[in-house]
């Protein structure tokens, strides 16, 4: 698989990385070697989804007001608005980056929002969607879990 012109996109709710693929060849004893590498060009926190509903929501004196139901619904809103976010910022590098294709890996408890939030453009340059929270993973690990 040609990978030039790749870039890679893993996000969890808390996070977003984007890695360029980078050629490399070499002659390894009569033969051309390919391999390739990943290159970290963006690293974005999202805050809002690492703090406690308490530390969102209190009033005057600090005390938090309100239920499960209402801590729910807050969490709810909270994802969507950070999947809208993280989908905004995905429009972003496309267009900065221009890639060739796109390799996305997003946790699979919202990755059918997340393609949903991406434009038609942005959706047909996605080569491949892991459905994994790689987030952690190791940077020389990532192109694996695409092959």
């Amino acid at each position: 698989m040609k990978l030039e012109g790749t870039i890679i996109i893993i996000a969890d709710l808390g996070e977003l990385k984007v890695f360029k693929v980078i050629k490399h060849e070499g002659i390894v004893g009569n033969e051309l070697k390919t391999s390739y590498s990943l290159e970290l060009i963006s690293d974005l926190d999202y805050i809002a989804t690492h703090k406690k509903i308490s530390e969102l929501v209190s009033d005057k004196a600090g005390n938090f007001k309100g239920g499960n139901i209402e801590d729910n619904k807050l969490e709810d809103q909270i994802e969507k608005r950070t999947v809208k976010d993280i989908a905004a910022d995905i429009e972003s590098v496309v267009n900065d980056q221009q890639p060739k294709q796109l390799f996305i890996a997003f946790p699979k408890e919202s990755n059918r929002q997340l393609l949903d939030a991406l434009s038609p453009q942005t959706k047909d340059m996605i080569v491949k969607n892991v459905k994994l929270n790689l987030i952690k993973e190791d940077k020389n690990k990532i192109l694996s879990f695409f092959q």
